[in-house]
């Protein structure tokens, strides 16, 4: 259905959304600034906002005159309430459940991490395990749980945003398993579900180096490559709701098979799975425990001692990598990549490879404009990540709702 811009009512919450989004973006500001920002009137910023202070999402800061405001009045900025609203943010990963509490304003209240394998459980187990986790989060914060509006969850694999189903994941196999509709009946809260990489795209938008910037991608090396896209200040999805299938584009003609059944997939050079079998086949027995915790990590320390086979297959991945980056390049351009790796040693290895890689097979002045980034990963940001998922829709505009 068209969206009906001569409505008042719809572009009044279109305005609110704006407003509040200004707000979040820079903290304390102005009804002078937020006007300059969203190009709306003053009188119009000056409705919402009001409306704004009376729900109690936002409060009015009375600042003190300084020298160079000299005399008059104290200026007035506006900021949003830190406890107007708390959501949950959980990740789950194949040794760890993070659960994290997040207040209106986005910033962490308290977090924890529990040791728990959820791999081969029942879909009961996995959700009482979770739960177990958010209520170990909440008694830790103190915070009253009728404040809590939300529960995003990140859950690595293929994961429908819409039916809250997790249907193929490195976590729990090629199980369907309806997540979100059993915490949500358990908890009685709306429950989102995506895969980390939108989590991570929404998180550094939010609160790492993205922050104003309009188009750019987070590519997340796990068990698998994923990319989370994000245009014009939101997630890109595609029609089937699932978002790209980065580690399914082709880099090679090797024949190498892909655990889809085609060959040459990004995932076939680059996925845990393939780097544990190119490790095994060049390391053998010399592929010690530590490895089967922390391969990549362990790899990257192989190379920087000078290994020849640790910095063979360090090579081969990186120009694999950078190859699969080059695509989203030449496509979309994006003004950034981040590329998310868990291991920062790992990330010094391979950047100056993937970047050659990259640059050999992009166009040149879409590269020049394209800004890649190698950030290493921490939990805490990928359950941020979820809970400002669903933050959006506490003060989003009626169609992100929908």
């Amino acid at each position: 259905m068209a969206v009906k811009i001569a409505d008042p009512l719809l572009m009044r919450e279109i305005n609110k959304y704006h407003v509040l989004e200004t707000i979040r973006c820079h903290g304390q500001i102005s009804r002078v600034e937020i006007s300059e920002r969203t190009l709306l009137s003053g009188t119009t910023v000056s409705a919402i906002t009001g409306a704004l202070i009376e729900e109690g999402l936002i409060e009015a800061i009375h600042t003190t005159p300084t020298n160079e405001t000299l005399r008059g009045r104290p200026r007035v900025l506006l900021g949003l309430v830190r406890d107007a609203a708390f959501v949950i943010g959980v990740r789950i990963s194949q040794a760890l459940t993070t659960a994290t509490l997040i207040d209106f304003r986005g910033e962490t209240v308290a977090s924890v991490q529990l040791p728990v394998r959820l791999a081969r459980q029942p879909a009961e187990v996995i959700v009482d395990l979770i739960e177990d986790a958010m209520e170990e989060c909440i008694g830790k914060s103190g915070v009253d749980r009728s404040r809590i509006k939300g529960i995003g969850i990140g859950i690595p694999g293929i994961v429908d945003p819409r039916s809250g189903r997790s249907y193929a994941s490195s976590v729990f196999g090629e199980r369907e398993i309806p997540i979100g509709t059993l915490l949500a009946e358990r908890t009685g809260l709306p429950v989102k579900l995506e895969k980390p990489a939108n989590l991570l795209a929404l998180a550094e938008s939010w609160f790492g180096y993205a922050q104003s910037v309009r188009s750019f991608g987070v590519v997340v090396l796990d068990q698998t490559a994923s990319l989370g896209l994000w245009l014009e200040d939101d997630l890109q999805r595609g029609s089937s709701k699932l978002g790209p299938a980065f580690g399914h584009i082709k880099v090679g003609n090797e024949g190498m098979v892909c655990e889809c059944g085609q060959h040459d997939c990004l995932n076939a050079h680059v996925g845990d799975a393939a780097m544990r079998r190119q490790a095994r086949q060049e390391l053998g027995e010399a592929l010690d425990a530590a490895a089967s915790y922390d391969l990549l990590d362990h790899l990257a320390g192989l190379a920087q001692a000078g290994d020849a086979r640790g910095q063979r297959l360090i090579q081969r991945q990186a120009e694999k990598l950078g190859v699969g980056l080059s695509h989203i390049i030449n496509l979309v351009n994006p003004a950034k990549i981040i590329v998310a790796v868990e291991s920062q040693r790992y990330g010094e290895v391979i950047a100056p490879t993937v970047r050659a890689a990259a640059q050999a097979n992009s166009f040149l002045t879409h590269f020049n404009s394209t800004e890649l980034i190698f950030h290493t990963l921490d939990d805490q940001l990928w359950a941020r990540g979820a809970a400002a998922l669903m933050l959006r829709d506490i003060y989003s505009a009626p169609w992100n709702a929908a």
